[in-house]
């Protein structure tokens, strides 16, 4: 089959939607009509479409199911409150949804199959793995959407949004994205999540809650329903082999979450497509039809290896002053930043990092020190993504976000000595799982 993909793109502009005829059936979950499509041979493999949000729902599919056809048994289907399906005052959940799927699947199928979701698609399909999984012979995530924790969620839409209105201006605008102005943007979203007080599980559970709440708009549900589905603990339960499919210049989903589902799931791959956005599968479809096939074939490595370091692997102590965009990788044995932004540390293994009135991310990368204190932040904005720490982090006046992070500290994990917040995505703290955000208020002694 791999001779297909070349001759593919010959044709393949060539057909119209039409020409892959689907039908509406009626599902017992959400009592709706669905749109439900049904290509390809019953005997051969079977594989499973999920969409995400928005109204081109299965549409974005028909290349795929196109490519597919003639060697798989493709279903593929508008869910309920979207497409051309029924679009009611309904919980759009992602458990809901794994229901709804189950009973398709049941009764048009009955075998297992391989699984593939798009956007809040890769959530409904963990979902449905986590609830079925001996339904499920692997899994492809695509962009996924609702991994990491609301707020964490929000802080990179709004950051994303600002740097790319800076990046857009001259140099001497670029200057002016300071720690200051970072800080006021930081703390407007702090107050906004602070006015949400609503309990929005009771307004997703109850239906006039819902009409009022979200105005009964079957996109607005299925979004927060989304963002308040907790998958701490789940992860790494799936046995399934996966393939993550990640636009590498994603302003929707961020990257950071592809490396969080590598991190935790057991048997993973991480896949990261240059230059592509949120919907690879239509911006960079060469490209993710050439892995949706290797995973599909079973060409693809699934087993973890230890990290191995890049680029550089000698032990280096620095310091760095007034400096942006600088990327460090390999044995740090000490790090100090100070009034720096966009720093990216990466693959590293850190011995101890100090941090002052900067903005830091700090990716696959492993704190361990014979010294108690590993990571010191004053003043500070920094992001750990599936990384572990064996030791204590010491925050003064910050904003840390942990995603997919592992602590384990013979004392307190985290050491707060004054006003700082803390969002965390998918940890787990001293071998308890913690998914959730807190503010913790200090006054320093005068």
């Amino acid at each position: 089959m791999k001779s297909f993909i070349f001759i593919f793109y010959f044709y393949s502009s060539f057909l119209g939607a039409n020409e892959l005829m689907g039908k509406f059936v009626m599902e017992p979950i959400f009592n709706s009509s669905v749109y439900l499509q049904i290509v390809g041979n019953p005997s051969k493999p079977a594989v499973l479409l999920v969409h995400g949000l928005g109204d081109e729902a299965s549409t974005i599919w028909e290349h795929t199911v196109e490519f597919l056809k003639n060697d798989y048994y493709v279903i593929t289907f508008d869910l309920p409150g979207f497409g051309k399906s029924s679009k009611d005052n309904q919980l759009y959940s992602p458990q809901n949804y794994a229901k709804f799927i189950r009973y398709l699947t049941q009764t048009y199928l009955k075998k297992p199959f391989h699984l593939i979701g798009h956007s809040m698609g890769g959530a409904i399909v963990l979902k449905y793995t986590q609830m079925y999984p001996l339904d499920v012979e692997s899994l492809v995530l695509v962009d996924s959407v609702g991994i990491l924790h609301r707020s964490a969620y929000s802080d990179f839409l709004t950051q994303s949004k600002i740097n790319h209105f800076f990046d857009e201006k001259n140099e001497y605008i670029q200057r002016l994205q300071t720690r200051k102005f970072n800080n006021f943007i930081n703390k407007i979203t702090d107050k906004i999540e602070q006015k949400m007080t609503l309990d929005t599980d009771m307004a997703l559970s109850n239906k006039n809650l819902r009409g009022v709440v979200f105005g009964g708009n079957p996109t607005v549900i299925a979004g927060v329903a989304l963002m308040e589905t907790n998958f701490n603990g789940v992860l790494e339960n799936i046995s399934q082999k996966t393939t993550i499919i990640w636009g590498e210049e994603d302003n929707i989903a961020p990257l950071q979450a592809g490396y969080v589902l590598n991190k935790l799931l057991p048997h993973s791959i991480l896949k990261i497509i240059p230059n592509a956005l949120h919907i690879p599968i239509l911006s960079h479809e060469k490209d993710f039809l050439k892995i949706l096939l290797e995973h599909l074939e079973g060409d693809l490595i699934f087993t973890k290896e230890p990290e191995k370091l890049v680029n550089d692997t000698k032990s280096y102590k620095i310091e760095i002053l007034n400096t942006d965009k600088k990327k460090f990788t390999g044995n740090i044995q000490s790090l100090i930043i100070k009034n720096s932004q966009k720093i990216i540390i990466k693959d590293a293994i850190i011995e101890e990092l100090f941090i002052n009135n900067s903005d830091v991310e700090i990716v696959n990368s492993t704190f361990k020190s014979k010294n108690n204190i590993v990571l010191t932040a004053q003043n500070t904005k920094i992001s750990i993504i599936a990384s572990d720490i064996l030791g204590t982090i010491k925050l003064d006046n910050s904003k840390l976000s942990l995603a997919g992070v592992r602590i384990l500290a013979e004392k307190k994990p985290i050491e707060v000595v004054s006003k700082s917040t803390i969002i965390y995505s998918l940890c787990k703290i001293n071998n308890k799982f913690i998914h959730g955000k807190e503010m913790i208020s200090i006054k320093k002694a005068p």
